[in-house]
């Protein structure tokens, strides 16, 4: 038993001081290490950031403050020496600073303000040429007229450097002569006049026309209106054509031709009334006119208004209708006469036919006709017998002349 105690102890021993890889008893959570490396790289780019901006800042603020310095010297410097020495000397201040701040940057911002301080405060003594200057009185115009001249000449020397370059790319035939001072005087005054004559030409080019338009007489007008309305009445837009015709005699009344249209176009649609008052017009205008009586009374026979029709064609105008060859007018004068039983009338119209047309029978026999009607037996023979003679009646008219001539002759 002491033999076997002493193995477990010995056992156990062994156990507590060597390691067989098992397990230990109680096992400690481990903690990532990310985290940890995470926050040291931020902590070391704040650090470096914090860095270069302090080193950019204090870089910028040295160039600006001395180059603002320059600036401000070089307005205030009387002198472009002056301004040229404080403005290099600024300017190396500037590097300075701006090299001091680089490596320290305190240094920098005392330097800045020490300039501050002292800013427009240092100058250099005028020389002896410059005090002289200051105290001589300067000539405001003679230094206007040097600077007027200046610029005068540097610009002829332009012109002539361009022109000798011009020259250069121009033929020979194309380069103007230099004329003598003896020709240049006309030569100008010719230059002038030419100037002023083109002058003139552009502003009367220049000038709108001027175009008077006549104003259209009524005459003109009417006939306006009356070429519309006739064209109207071709393609049949009878309302249109009406319109024309009306504006036309409006406008001059004496347009015969735009009454006759009128005219005939109300006496085509039926409308006599309208046709007639229309010609009376035309009547009232000139009582002398056959035209307007004529019309007026084909449309009245045409409605058996012959009594109207005597009263338009009295017997003083017969020899008027003769003289202007009116057959139309006596034939329709003589034939109404001669139906209301008016041998007066007929005779009138038929004699004047048998002048204009002499050898019509049928004029003769309506005239021996009437003057049977008048109990004129001789006028009445004879008009019978120059019918019978000259012929070409119709066999009832020439039976009917033939048997009144035998009992016209019997007659004691």
């Amino acid at each position: 038993m002491s033999i076997l105690n002493d193995t477990l102890k010995s056992l156990d021993k062994r156990n507590q001081s060597e390691d067989f890889g098992l397990p230990p008893t109680v096992q400690l959570a481990q903690q990532p290490l990310w985290p940890k490396i995470f926050i040291g790289i931020a902590i070391i780019v704040l650090l470096g950031w914090f860095v270069l901006s302090a080193v950019l800042s204090n870089r910028d603020d040295g160039t600006t403050v001395s180059s603002t310095e320059a600036d401000k010297l070089a307005a205030q410097a009387p002198d472009s020496t002056l301004k040229t020495e404080r403005v290099s000397s600024l300017s190396q201040t500037g590097k300075l600073a701006g090299s001091d701040e680089q490596a320290e940057g305190q240094t920098g911002i005392t330097g800045l303000e020490a300039s501050d301080e002292f800013e427009g405060m240092r100058s250099s003594p005028l020389s002896e040429n410059d005090m002289a200057l200051q105290n001589s009185p300067t000539d405001v115009a003679a230094l206007v007229t040097n600077s007027v001249d200046e610029t005068r000449e540097d610009d002829e020397a332009q012109y002539r450097v361009g022109a000798s370059d011009s020259r250069k790319d121009t033929p020979i035939e194309t380069i103007p002569v230099k004329a003598t001072p003896a020709e240049s005087a006309p030569d100008e005054a010719g230059a002038a006049e030419t100037m002023l004559t083109e002058t003139k030409s552009a502003e009367i080019i220049s000038r709108p026309p001027v175009v008077e338009v006549a104003p259209k007489t009524p005459q003109q007008q009417s006939a306006v209106h009356l070429e519309a309305g006739l064209k109207a009445y071709n393609f049949g837009m009878y309302g249109e054509a009406q319109k024309s015709f009306t504006l036309a005699l409006s406008t001059y009344p004496e347009n015969d031709e735009a009454r006759k249209q009128l005219a005939a176009l109300y006496f085509g649609q039926n409308n006599s009334l309208q046709a007639l008052q229309v010609l009376s017009e035309g009547v009232m205008l000139s009582p002398q006119s056959l035209t307007w009586r004529e019309l007026m009374a084909k449309i009245l026979m045409q409605e058996s208004r012959f009594e109207e029709v005597l009263n338009l064609m009295p017997d003083s105008l017969d020899a008027k209708a003769l003289a202007e060859g009116r057959a139309d007018y006596l034939i329709i004068k003589g034939t109404s006469a001669q139906t209301i039983n008016k041998p007066a009338q007929a005779v009138s119209a038929f004699s004047a036919m048998t002048s204009l047309q002499p050898n019509n029978a049928k004029w003769w026999l309506a005239l021996g006709v009437n003057y049977d009607a008048l109990a004129d037996e001789r006028l009445a023979i004879s008009s019978y017998s120059r019918a019978l003679a000259i012929g070409g009646l119709s066999s009832a008219s020439a039976q009917y002349a033939s048997s009144r001539l035998t009992e016209l002759q019997e007659q004691p």
